[in-house]
C-alpha cells in the first residue's frame, strides 16, 4: 500500500535534481563516522543509496534514516515508505515543496 502512495506521488510531482541535493547526500554520508560505506547514483532524476553502518541492526539503521530525513526534508511534504527483507533494509523518501517539486531517493541498507 505504502509503495503505490510513493509511485503516486512520484507520479504527480516534478522530480528533480540539484547540486544541493547531491551536495547534502555526499556529506551526510561521508562525513557520519557509523557508516562504513556507501555510494549512490542519480537514475532518470532519482537518487539510489546504498549503505553499510558499522551496527547494521534494525534500531540503529531507523535512527540513521530519520536523521537523513530531518535533514533532506522539504517544506511542504515528505513521505517514506520501508521494506525489509533478510539482508536489506530499504526505505523510499520523497519530499517537496508547494510548487510541486521535489526529489525522490531510496536508501538501501545492510542489516543483521
Amino acid at each position: 500500500m505504502a509503495n503505490k502512495i510513493v509511485d503516486n506521488i512520484i507520479n504527480s510531482i516534478e522530480l528533480i535534481t540539484d547540486p544541493w541535493i547531491d551536495s547534502e547526500i555526499h556529506d551526510f554520508f561521508h562525513l557520519d563516522e557509523n557508516v562504513v560505506e556507501f555510494s549512490y547514483e542519480v537514475i532518470d532524476n532519482k537518487y539510489y543509496i546504498e549503505v553499510m553502518l558499522k551496527q547494521p541492526d534494525i534500531h540503529t539503521i531507523k535512527m540513521h534514516f530519520m536523521s537523513f530525513v530531518s535533514l533532506m526534508q522539504h517544506s511542504n511534504f515528505t513521505f517514506y515508505s520501508r521494506k525489509a527483507n533478510d539482508q536489506i533494509i530499504s526505505y523510499r523518501l520523497i519530499s517537496g515543496g508547494s510548487d510541486m517539486k521535489g526529489f525522490y531517493c531510496e536508501v538501501n541498507y545492510e542489516h543483521i
